[in-house]
């Protein structure tokens, strides 16, 4: 096992901010009523909590008035409104405008909370951030609306802390020789194609037999900007569903977290052998990309060869998302 000390990402990513996308911020489980939960991600101190209506709702943490963090000391939610724990100031649930300042007859004209678009799907609130503040663009890709005709069980979910640079973790699925090279795979994957979609980039790879006769007959990643990717595999008798996200912490850190759906055999024994089977698997092999990927550099123009994927596709792509 390598003794690598950590290398600070500033020597291996020079990007700057972070791209457009919706972004991991909670599991739907975790926020519920009359509660705000409080988070840190893409260098923000934010809080998620349900409105009046029980919609997932996501705010910058301050107060706009003197910078209390609104989930500290007595802050709390209370009929629809969240009370700010310095003066008793009050914001609406719903679109976080000031409602109540307890000892003023007037409120200022711009006293709102700053809100993020905010969507709940596969069992994860997500965020909307525009570098530039802008409205979302797109709707990220549903994997189990998009196969509705099969039913799907939460199995598990997998939480890892990581410092590989923004740019580079779902680029591995285009890196079809490192699949062969550092996973051990006995061919050589095939991507058949790479499309635009609305929501970002569908790939999609050839079925082929897996291990111990498994036989896959569909095998896509649909991405939704540059922090999320649904990987979606059927086979004979088997189904499985991955939302991927990766969502920065600040500039060091980011938070790879992946809810796995297995396709309902009708029996929970065989469910869970399967999930298990499914989980164990993915456990093993991002153990082996993070130990890698956590010290790479990006490479603005990598030395590519005739056996590698389609990497400059994606990075066509990503690029998209950290301009426009």
């Amino acid at each position: 096992m390598s003794s690598l000390a950590a290398i600070p990402k500033a020597y291996r990513d020079d990007s700057v901010g972070y791209a457009k996308g919706w972004y991991y911020v909670a599991d739907a489980e975790e926020v519920t009523a009359g509660e705000m939960l409080p988070v840190s991600y893409l260098d923000q101190q934010l809080i998620v909590f349900r409105d009046r209506n029980g919609k997932a709702q996501v705010a910058n943490a301050f107060c706009p008035h003197l910078g209390a963090h609104l989930a500290s000391a007595d802050g709390c939610i209370q009929d629809g409104e969240i009370v700010c724990p310095f003066h008793k100031w009050r914001f609406d649930t719903t679109d976080g405008v000031c409602t109540t300042i307890p000892y003023a007859s007037t409120i200022p004209k711009r006293a709102a909370l700053t809100t993020y678009p905010a969507i709940e799907m596969g069992g994860m609130i997500l965020m909307w951030w525009h570098p530039l503040g802008g409205e979302p663009e797109t709707h990220p890709y549903d994997g189990i609306a998009a196969h509705s005709d099969k039913t799907w069980i939460k199995h598990s979910v997998q939480t890892y802390e990581t410092q590989v640079p923004v740019r580079d973790l779902h680029e591995n699925a285009f890196d079809t020789a490192h699949i062969q090279q550092l996973h051990g795979a006995e061919d050589l994957p095939e991507i058949t194609s790479v499309e635009r979609r609305d929501f970002g980039l569908e790939v999609n790879y050839s079925g082929n037999a897996g291990k111990e006769g498994t036989v896959l007959t569909f095998s896509q990643f649909n991405f939704s900007g540059m922090s999320m990717v649904t990987h979606i595999v059927l086979g004979v008798g088997f189904g499985f569903i991955q939302y991927s996200t990766l969502t920065p912490i600040d500039r060091e850190n980011s938070m790879l977290r992946n809810h796995m759906y297995i396709m309902d055999t009708g029996s929970p024994e065989q469910n869970e052998t399967v999930g298990s089977a499914f989980a164990d698997r993915v456990r093993i092999e991002i153990k082996k990309d993070l130990e890698v990927l956590n010290y790479k550099k990006h490479l603005d123009r990598p030395l590519l060869c005739n056996g590698d994927g389609p990497i400059m596709k994606w990075r066509k792509y990503a690029k998209e998302l950290v301009t426009s």
